[in-house]
């Protein structure tokens, strides 16, 4: 390898390296959220192979979800439902209210929904 391309690989592999790593936001359905509505199916929806999923948060929820926003803002958040990850976004604003609006891969909402049930 040449020093040249040695310099070039250092040079794009090193933001990779001290790159910070996202905020995580963990919610339970089973204690965070007091209602949940699955919107299946869109005649509009940019992206169907997507269930939206439209939670009221517990007070404890919310709480917790407008400080984890409040340190993240202009960072990476990522989001898990019941333990598993679902997407991650750039935090643009403070999270505060008692809805939230997310999405969950059609295959993956299948897979999650005995969890769901409970």
């Amino acid at each position: 390898m040449t020093i040249r391309w040695s310099l070039f690989a250092l040079a794009w592999l090193a933001p990779l390296a001290w790159a910070e790593a996202p905020a995580k936001l963990f919610y339970t359905s089973q204690t965070d959220f007091t209602e949940m509505t699955l919107t299946l199916k869109r005649a509009d929806a940019l992206q169907p192979e997507f269930i939206e999923v439209d939670v009221t948060l517990t007070p404890q929820a919310r709480e917790r979800t407008k400080a984890l926003t409040q340190a993240a803002m202009h960072k990476q958040m990522t989001l898990y439902l019941n333990g598993r990850q679902l997407n991650t976004a750039t935090v643009h604003g403070v999270l505060s209210g008692p809805g939230l609006r997310f999405s969950i891969p059609r295959d993956q909402l299948l897979e999650m929904m005995p969890s769901l049930l409970k």
